[in-house]
């Protein structure tokens, strides 16, 4: 089984630290256990010649993949960082440690509220008809952030592999099944989202840098910046509709919980759409496949099914999900 360390009395961790070159001479004070998905997340003070410097410590529940998870996301922030050059690279947590048979990353913390809790405050269906302008324009500047980190990082187009496409989304189907849909969507879904990927094999993909997973619990929102953090999937060279598909397809499964506005959430995305695009256009078709991967793979990284969702959103997702993968178009 995985465990994680009791973070908060790991006294020996902060001594730890403290052993380092980086942190020698300094003193830590514990802040907050932040929230996280498949992480422990700690946010600390550092103290060191009257500076004080917001550190997070991330621990990969540990397992046998955890020593090779750490090594990786500290190489990839490193790497993301130095392609993005100095003002957006502000925007992504600077690398500071590793502890990789503990699992454990350093970072400096990025400031900000995670578009998670705005968009439960803002766009459920109490006050969200209210609050369009603030959820547009918050929505617009992830846009851009994100048209911003592909722009720093585009390369060569790649062509669209279907193969590779629909080998991720079964692998990703066949999760959300263990979870409790049926097996007889599962196969729809799949055939659909064969017919309609038949055409678009080989069309050239413009590539840039993948975030691997650009979702609201990822982005981080002070006044008017954008903050990502979490670059364990980081890869050099995707097609740009990855991540593109990823904020998207989250959205849409946020629009099957009778919690959200559907008319909020729609902002949301138009208002995505239009800081990416600055007035450009889009593949359409392209963007629908990725949009319906996805939803799945967010469907399938997230908790139980049987106690998460009530019986209506659940049949809600379901059509919205059989919908997406026949017709497209959110």
């Amino acid at each position: 089984m995985l465990r994680r360390n009791n973070f908060t009395n790991d006294r020996e961790l902060e001594r730890e630290l403290l052993a380092q070159p980086a942190f020698a001479g300094g003193t830590l004070k514990f802040v907050r256990r932040l929230s996280a998905r498949h992480s422990g997340l700690l946010e600390y003070s550092f103290r060191s010649g009257g500076r004080i410097k917001s550190l997070v410590v991330k621990q990969q529940a540990l397992g046998p993949n955890s020593e090779r998870a750490t090594l990786q996301e500290l190489a990839n922030l490193a790497r993301a960082r130095n392609l993005l050059g100095l003002a957006l690279g502000r925007s992504v947590p600077e690398p500071l440690l590793a502890l990789p048979k503990r699992g454990m990353l350093v970072t400096s913390k990025i400031p900000g509220v995670p578009l998670t809790l705005i968009l439960k405050k803002c766009a459920n269906r109490l006050v969200g008809p209210f609050r369009s302008y603030t959820l547009g324009e918050t929505a617009r500047r992830v846009g851009v952030w994100l048209r911003s980190f592909q722009d720093a990082t585009h390369g060569e187009p790649v062509p669209c592999n279907r193969d590779s496409y629909l080998a991720d989304l079964e692998k990703r189907l066949l999760q959300v099944q263990e979870k409790g849909f049926e097996p007889g969507l599962i196969r729809q879904i799949l055939q659909k989202a064969s017919l309609r990927s038949a055409p678009l094999n080989g069309r050239l993909i413009s590539a840039a840098a993948k975030h691997g997973d650009f979702i609201a619990q990822n982005i981080l929102i002070e006044g008017g910046g954008v903050g990502v953090v979490d670059f364990e999937g980081f890869g050099e060279r995707e097609a740009v509709y990855e991540d593109l598909g990823m904020f998207l397809g989250y959205i849409f499964v946020l629009g099957g919980r009778a919690l959200y506005s559907r008319q909020s959430l729609d902002t949301v995305r138009r208002g995505f759409l239009a800081g990416f695009l600055a007035g450009d256009t889009i593949d359409q078709a392209l963007l629908d496949i990725y949009i319906l991967k996805g939803a799945v793979r967010v469907i399938a990284d997230g908790p139980p099914l049987t106690g998460n969702w009530g019986h209506f959103s659940l049949w809600m997702l379901t059509k919205r999900l059989r919908d997406l993968a026949s017709d497209g178009a959110m």
